[in-house]
């Protein structure tokens, strides 16, 4: 009986440990958030699932494009076990070519658009939708590619017929794809709605009358622009109910129900005056400033708010910073960068504003990151300046950066990419 027990357990652990095969069912996080769910089941808080996310964060691993140094742009994700990178493929014999894998997906025959922007994971599946009204789907290790809805294939004219077919900014909430059309046959605004269970293509605008371009959902309602005034609107999920409404946050930085972008105050049509970092309250409707004063920033510059979790904001300061020269085909070249290569972190109610970063020749390349734990994921570049004032890029690409105790980073390192 000992025997046999022993022969199972190391069977399961081989099974535990091992790579390179198909990948277990996942739910994504969302912006990292818990959403509680009410009694109809819809999730709740704020959702954003559109189109401008660089990251794709799931439980165990985070979805990212990245170009090699070859040249090719693959899809990899990083894997919270063992902190490395991989192409997104399961299949050790894959060269990722001819659309085998999820990796290189722009080289499917029939997908003649794929975006990474606009690809979304519903109910254990990725989904992709494009300008020219196709919506792919395909299984969590990439095989099973289905056509959901559109032509498989274009000739030349309908390529070009087609192109600005749909608008860009789907939103996703539960089940279904909601897709702006800017212009129809007569040239009027149209939403449809794709449920992902029936395989439904609906068209909320001929039953309802009316037509948004939805920005984001908030405790099952969808909060986004009149497509024909251009004001802002609160709906319910069928657009049977448009309710007029002040206008609200466009930011992709959230936390429950919470938003956080940088303060300004308009001082003309080509002049803003920074102010901090402000939280709009969607719960409350209560908008808070965190000054500059409070930060303890002496410039006023723009703060880029890269990512927040249930603790801290992570924000740094847009500022051109000139490094050197370099040659280029035009000649010797200045090089600058823009931002000066902090990184804060500050809480939700502005408190404990820590320098978490501090490094004058590494460069911020992306507005957003992804917290992992106590590592924090961005794109960013270092740089050296040699004693002739000649600029040389030593590393750019995704980086990780590891918080201490005190939360503060010593080094950003390139991330380790297997493919």
């Amino acid at each position: 009986m000992k025997k046999i027990f022993s022969l199972l357990l190391v069977c399961m652990m081989l099974f535990i440990t091992s790579c390179n095969q198909t990948p277990p069912n996942e739910t994504t996080t969302g912006s990292s958030q818990n959403q509680e769910k009410p009694e109809d089941g819809l999730p709740q808080d704020i959702i954003i699932k559109n189109g401008v996310s660089d990251f794709i964060d799931m439980p165990s691993r985070i979805l990212f494009e990245y170009t090699v140094p070859e040249g090719e742009q693959y899809t990899f994700y990083y894997s919270k076990v063992d902190g490395k990178a991989y192409v997104y493929c399961f299949d050790p014999l894959c060269d990722h070519s001819g659309g085998k894998c999820l990796a290189n997906l722009m080289d499917l025959e029939h997908l003649s658009v794929f975006e990474f922007r606009n690809m979304f994971f519903i109910h254990d599946r990725f989904y992709t939708a494009n300008q020219r009204g196709q919506i792919f789907s395909f299984a969590f290790d990439g095989s099973d590619v289905k056509t959901e809805y559109g032509k498989n294939s274009f000739t030349v004219d309908e390529f070009n017929e087609y192109s600005l077919y749909w608008s860009p900014n789907f939103r996703v909430y539960d089940k279904y794809i909601y897709i702006p059309v800017d212009a129809d046959e007569n040239g009027n605004p149209r939403t449809l709605r794709f449920n992902t269970e029936t395989k439904e293509m609906e068209d909320l605008t001929e039953r309802s009358g009316n037509s948004i371009s939805p920005h984001f959902f908030y405790n099952g309602k969808i909060y986004g622009r009149d497509a024909k005034l251009r004001t802002w609107i609160k709906a319910d999920l069928d657009l049977k109910e448009m309710t007029p409404i002040e206008a609200q946050p466009t930011t992709n930085q959230f936390y429950g129900s919470v938003f956080f972008d940088c303060a300004y105050e308009r001082i003309d049509s080509k002049t803003k005056k920074y102010l901090g970092l402000e939280s709009y309250n969607m719960k409350t409707g209560e908008t808070k400033i965190i000054t500059n004063e409070m930060l303890g920033l002496e410039e006023a510059n723009q703060c880029i708010v890269a990512s927040v979790d249930e603790t801290y904001i992570y924000f740094y300061q847009y500022k051109k910073v000139l490094l050197g020269e370099r040659e280029t085909h035009w000649g010797v070249q200045p090089i600058s960068k823009y931002n000066e290569g902090k990184l804060y972190r500050v809480k939700h109610d502005g408190t404990e504003c820590t320098l978490i970063y501090d490094n004058p020749n590494f460069e911020f390349n992306s507005r957003e990151a992804v917290i992992c734990g106590n590592q924090i994921i961005l794109e960013g570049s270092e740089y050296s300046v040699e004693a002739d004032g000649y600029v040389v890029c030593t590393s750019s690409g995704m980086q990780i950066g590891t918080m201490g105790e005190d939360g503060k980073i010593e080094k950003f390192k390139p991330i380790e990419l297997v493919y």
